[in-house]
């Protein structure tokens, strides 16, 4: 299947108010305009067989900054915790967990771990940092050269947004450099290892002309892999590239397809279904922003509570009109899919709505459970609204500063989506770029 013949629409929330500019071209503020700091469950208790680490990464994914910090310490990847992935572009400060003792404390203060990563604070805790272990993130970011009639666009947009809720999709940064990570994530779920490789190495993600830096780099690589040349598409990729260069090497050394895609570490792998689960939730997200019920329960919903201690539990809507008060107080949010076999089941329209939106992706949920399973992920339901508070926009001089917090999980990249308009409404670039996935190879 290709984009023309399952075609997923886009939908804002605010079609009706114009963009307040500010986005630099190429559609993303450059880092130092765009800052995040994560907001902790708690601070380390001070004592602990794990340390933490508080850093400033700039320019760097999480994942790397693990892998540096963990082969500095000279533990496996494996003992190291963080709450969140940050954006890789922006300058980002959170906590990294390493289960180590002092010798390999000492190791880390004299070590320098590298460009566009800092050590600020450290701290002994009792237990590994895990993924959604925080109360928000705090954001910062300058729009540059926005005009009055853009400042009151902003406004306008943003004073919406507190008072419905941000459209709680996943950010073009979940799906990858080359926006190819869920395609990656289907292929390795219904086990199609040929399209995994041709999805993860080849030419059909590099999109447009003249491309020049590091992406001419991948594109040579990927046409040298095309032609058989493993070794040579080797050679071209950087360090950071951990998966492509495990599977590069597989098969440069003779592996077969299957046995090249048992070389993509768990935790990458974790992140391509991942990114599946998210490209399905975005077209729900977006029929339902399209028909206005982004923040409206109906008969058959799956709702998720966002109280303290009930926070992402998920239960079936009976009547909607008994739900009408905690809805407004937004202790309460429709939920959309991320499948896998233990997801809930929505009923009714809000089940349609969720089998258009699966037609459209040309995806087939049930048929990629087990392989989801497999990576570790069995499925959920994730609020289809964020809440937006602590909001504060500020006049600086040409500029525009906006400062507010987001729930974990939730994007501040959306709410640049909404404010701005720079981008794409929400899904319009779901879809894949090769033909239909899960009729290739699937043996060793």
């Amino acid at each position: 299947m290709r984009e023309s013949e399952h075609e997923v629409r886009g939908a804002y929330l605010t079609p009706g108010i114009p963009g307040c500019g500010g986005v630099p071209e190429g559609g993303r503020p450059a880092p130092g305009d765009f800052e995040v700091e994560e907001i902790p469950l708690a601070p380390p208790g001070g004592a602990g067989d794990h340390l933490y680490l508080w850093i400033e990464k700039r320019g760097l994914p999480t994942l790397e900054a693990v892998r540096r910090l963990a082969r500095l310490a000279g533990v496996p990847e494996g003992e190291a915790g963080y709450a969140g992935l940050k954006d890789a572009r922006a300058v980002a400060r959170q906590w990294i967990s390493l289960r180590c003792g002092s010798d390999a404390e000492a190791r880390l203060a004299g070590a320098e771990p590298g460009e566009g990563l800092r050590v600020l604070q450290a701290a002994r805790g009792r237990a590994k940092l895990r993924r959604g272990a925080l109360r928000g993130n705090r954001f910062s970011i300058r729009l540059v050269s926005v005009t009055p009639e853009g400042e009151q666009s902003a406004r306008e947009c943003l004073a919406l947004l507190a008072a419905r809720g941000v459209p709680n999709g996943f950010g073009p940064q979940r799906f990858g450099a080359h926006g190819h990570s869920a395609e990656a994530g289907l292929a390795l779920a219904m086990g199609d290892h040929e399209a995994a490789l041709a999805v993860l190495l080849g030419s059909a993600r590099f999109r447009g002309e003249g491309m020049e830096g590091p992406d001419a780099r991948l594109l040579e690589a990927a046409r040298r892999f095309e032609a058989g040349d493993h070794a040579g598409a080797l050679a071209l990729y950087p360090s950071s590239w951990e998966a492509e260069r495990r599977l590069l090497a597989r098969l440069a050394g003779g592996a077969k397809p299957g046995q090249a895609v048992r070389a993509i570490p768990a935790r990458e792998r974790a992140l391509y279904g991942s990114a599946l689960q998210a490209a399905w939730f975005n077209a729900c997200l977006a029929l339902r922003l399209g028909r206005g019920l982004h923040d409206r329960l109906l008969p058959g919903d799956v709702a998720v509570s966002h109280l303290p201690g009930g926070s992402g539990k998920a239960r079936r809507v009976g009547d909607p009109a008994q739900e009408a008060e905690v809805l407004l107080s937004f202790e309460l949010s429709p939920a959309g899919p991320l499948a896998g076999e233990k997801m809930l089941e929505a009923r009714g329209e809000p089940a349609a709505i969720e089998a258009e939106a699966a037609r459209r992706l040309g995806f087939d949920p049930a048929g990629a459970a087990a392989g989801l399973a497999r990576m570790g992920l069995r499925g959920a339901r994730r609020a289809y609204r964020a809440r937006l508070s602590e909001l504060d926009i500020r006049r600086e001089g040409e500029d525009l500063r906006l400062r507010f917090v987001l729930p974990p999980g939730a994007y501040a990249t959306e709410v640049l989506r909404e404010a701005a308009k720079h981008e794409p409404p929400l899904g319009a670039r779901l879809g894949w770029t090769r033909g239909t996935i899960g009729q290739g190879d699937t043996g060793a």
